[in-house]
């Protein structure tokens, strides 16, 4: 090679990088390889433009540190504290583990817990310099459950600075992502290309793109972060409904099976059912009929609380589409769900001629080629079944409806592949978790919505009481009346096995399981009426049966788990104990209380918790509409676990200090109905991970 060609050669060399684009991925970065790309990936950041954008949960001032002495007396908020590790001990509980570390300063000690973190033993010495930010807790005396480490060499932030909490990701301190995102504004932040109205950003005072990554990650102040959230929040909005808006647009195109319904024939369906539908239920059977007799697949999505009666209409829709020679799926996210559908609609499906099924993964493989081979070979008209429907191996017929209750423990992919079975099937979603309708137009507009509020006649009423230490003399009063008189009783608890030995002393002892109290209640009075233990892990057989007992009353005191959260109907369940209250949210307490109040009998639901969830407990003991516990609980959760709309761990729409929750959505569904042009900007790669799954 000649010199001038080797001169060349160095000279390209030589020359900078090219500049990194927004659509790059994280991988280009120094420090982010294979796995930690793959992680990123799985919290929905593919791009550097999603990495820019990638909000903070919340930015704080940093506390400064205080004397341990000046800790308050009680458990609770959080701390920094610095000192010397006086002691240091370790104990293993199985595969658990707590490592605790004392820590003394001149005006006392305090115990730092780590739990299950046995590597960090290899880290302390006694004598050590240390600094913790930490959880107040109680632990046989107050201790710090270390939440943020500081040492001489590695030193936590100055008191005052300015801190980001950002949305976990696996292998990520929040540390490393504020680094990483101010390096990658460095890098890549012009690359950001602005995709709306300089004029309509500066209306609503939001920032440009560039502004916004700026004061995600590198703020100056706190109102500069408020500005900088509003805005990310704005973008996952937009890209959220330009992905709703396109589907209702793709649905239009498609061409479904009409299915006519005479007046003959509607009087006929129901007659099918033991009972009269209420004004609510014939409203929405007519917007099912009208809906299914177009060649534009039907996408309704039916709102109703607890006990109104949803699933009468699910099979109604799917009495109809049977006469039209189409088969159904009725799909639950749980296999006691989908069984105790089938343990109660097959019969109506009988008496109206047809053969229903039920496919299940705890089915036996010759049970479930036996159900396959009845789908493909058209003998069985409705299906009932859980996740088993998605598999390549289930094949229909002719699939012309596909109902999904509790639709929102399935994500849209999954919604699609079950109605992908069939060509251009009509889909109605059904969800007993009440949101409000605006909010519910504007998360699912690709939908059309139906909401169900009326109740069957002949329910009684249910009264919900907060059960404080003073009162369980009554309450057990209570329940030993309702056994007198023949009915059933319900006792709950979250946790199916005990807890773990290295939980914090009172949290512990608060938290009996499932176990432990079908144990103690076996050992009282109760028993003498039987006493009967379902759970999520039990054999599928060994459930049914075991609800089989209590349904027929051969056993009068059901222990469960939340697995009976839907779908169990007992009519002679007049009392449902909520064991570990504190541990449920609004929506979940409301929808167990609905487990009881299903005959003309007055109910009771006994809520036992400790008083830091007063505030739910005197809610639900006031108000019993299903509609309006659902707005409370949005005020109190935010947005991000509604509907399934937290999206791979990001902190979606919460947080972001809009005016009002719904804000971002639906400012974002305005401006995207406003310019059609704009759905384009946000549909594609940067869209890919936001979705409706939960």
């Amino acid at each position: 090679m000649s010199a001038e060609a080797k001169s060349a050669q160095g000279a390209r060399s030589r020359r900078a990088p090219r500049p990194l684009c927004a659509d790059d991925p994280p991988s280009v970065l120094a420090g982010i390889g294979a796995v930690r790309a793959a992680a990123l990936a799985r919290a929905g950041i593919s791009t550097l433009r999603e990495l820019l954008l990638f909000a903070p949960r919340a930015l704080a001032a940093f506390p400064a540190a205080q004397p341990i002495g000046a800790l308050p007396a009680q458990a609770g908020g959080t701390a920094r504290v610095g000192g010397k590790i006086a002691r240091i001990t370790f104990s293993r509980f199985g595969r658990r583990s707590l490592l605790r570390v004392t820590l003394e300063d001149s005006s006392g000690k305090i115990p730092i817990l780590f739990f299950n973190q046995a590597w960090l033993r290899e880290r302390f010495r006694v004598g050590d310099a240390l600094e913790v930010q930490g959880r107040i807790v109680e632990a046989g005396g107050l201790a710090l459950s270390c939440l943020k480490l500081g040492t001489a060499a590695d030193p936590l932030p100055a008191a005052g600075e300015l801190v980001a909490e950002y949305p976990p990701i696996d292998g990520f301190s929040d540390a490393f992502l504020a680094l990483l995102c101010r390096r990658t504004l460095e890098l890549a932040g012009a690359a950001l290309r602005e995709t709306l109205d300089a004029e309509w950003l500066a209306r609503h005072d939001l920032p440009t793109l560039i502004e916004c990554a700026r004061g995600l990650h590198a703020a100056r102040d706190l109102a500069e972060f408020a500005r900088a959230a509003r805005r990310a929040s704005l973008e996952r909005a937009l890209a959220f409904q330009a992905r709703i808006l396109a589907r209702r647009a793709d649905n239009a195109l498609r061409n479904a099976p009409r299915i006519a319904c005479s007046d003959a024939l509607e009087r006929s369906l129901l007659a099918a059912f033991p009972f009269a539908f209420t004004s609510g239920q014939l409203r929405i059977a007519a917007e099912l009929r009208d809906d299914l007799s177009r060649s534009v697949p039907m996408r309704r999505l039916l709102q109703g609380d607890v006990g109104s009666g949803k699933t009468a209409l699910g099979l109604y829709a799917c009495l109809l589409c049977a006469h039209s020679g189409l088969q159904s799926a009725f799909m639950a996210p749980t296999e006691l769900l989908a069984e105790q559908h089938f343990l109660g609609l097959s019969r109506l499906c009988a008496d109206a001629g047809l053969n229903a099924i039920l496919l299940t993964g705890s089915l036996g493989a010759s049970e479930r080629r036996a159900a396959q081979q009845a789908l493909a070979n058209g003998e069985a008209q409705v299906v009932f079944g859980t996740h088993a429907l998605f598999s390549e191996s289930v094949r229909f017929a002719r699939l012309g409806l596909a109902v999904i209750d509790e639709q929102h423990r399935f994500g849209v992919d999954q919604r699609q592949r079950l109605a992908g079975k069939g060509l251009d099937v009509h889909l109605l979603l059904m969800s007993a978790t009440p949101i409000p309708r605006s909010l519910a137009l504007t998360v699912y507009g690709d939908l059309d919505l139906s909401i169900l509020r009326e109740r069957p006649p002949g329910r009684g009423s249910v009264c919900t009481r907060w059960v404080r230490k003073e009162g369980r003399a009554q309450a057990l009063a209570d329940m030993r009346a309702a056994l007198a008189r023949g009915e059933r009783l319900y006792w709950v608890v979250p946790r199916i096995g005990e807890a773990a030995e290295a939980e914090p002393g009172p949290e512990r002892a608060r938290s009996i399981s499932a176990e432990a109290r079908h144990a103690r209640l076996l050992r009282t009075d109760l028993a003498r009426r039987g006493v009967e233990l379902v759970h999520g892990r039990l054999p599928a057989a060994e459930r049914a049966a075991r609800l089989e007992r209590f349904r027929r009353g051969e056993v009068a005191v059901l222990v469960a788990t939340t697995v009976i959260e839907v779908g169990v109907d007992v009519p002679e369940a007049t009392l449902i104990v909520i064991e570990g209250a504190e541990r449920l949210g609004l929506a979940q307490l409301h929808q167990l209380r609905g487990r009881v109040g299903r005959s003309e009998r007055a109910s009771l639901c006994l809520l036992y918790g400790s008083s830091k969830a007063a505030e739910r407990f005197l809610r639900l003991e006031q108000d019993h509409d299903g509609f309006s516990i659902a707005e409370a609980d949005l005020a109190q959760r935010g947005m991000g676990d509604l509907g399934g709309l937290r999206q791979a761990g990001l902190s979606s729409f919460e947080g972001a200090a809009w005016a009002g929750a719904e804000q971002p959505l639906t400012l974002a569904r305005e401006l995207l109905i406003a310019n059609r042009g704009l759905s384009a900007e946000y549909l594609g790669p940067r869209s890919a991970t936001l979705d409706l799954d939960a």
